[in-house]
C-alpha cells in the first residue's frame, strides 16, 4: 500500500473512533478529561452535532497526516 492509502485509512479510523468515543461519553454522562483535551486541541470540536463533525474533520486530517508520514518514513527505511 502506498503512504497515501495508509493515510486515508488511518484518517478514517481516527475520525470514526473520535465520533463513537464522543457519542459514548455524551450518553454516559460527563466527558472524560482525555476527550476534553482533544476538544481543546481541535478547534471547533464541541459536544454538539456540528462540533462533532468539525472534530471528525480534524481527526481525519490528523490521522491522514500521521499515517502518511509514518508509512512514508517506514517505507523509506525498509526500502
Amino acid at each position: 500500500m502506498s503512504p497515501f492509502e495508509i493515510g486515508i485509512i488511518t484518517g478514517m479510523i481516527w475520525a470514526f473512533a473520535l465520533v463513537v468515543w464522543t457519542l459514548t461519553e455524551i450518553t454516559s454522562g460527563e466527558p472524560s478529561a482525555w476527550l476534553m483535551l482533544i476538544a481543546y486541541i481541535y478547534e471547533g470540536f464541541s459536544f454538539t452535532p456540528r462540533g462533532i463533525l468539525k472534530g471528525a474533520a480534524w481527526a481525519f486530517a490528523d490521522g491522514f497526516i500521521s499515517g502518511y508520514v509514518i508509512s512514508f518514513i517506514a517505507q523509506w527505511f525498509l526500502g
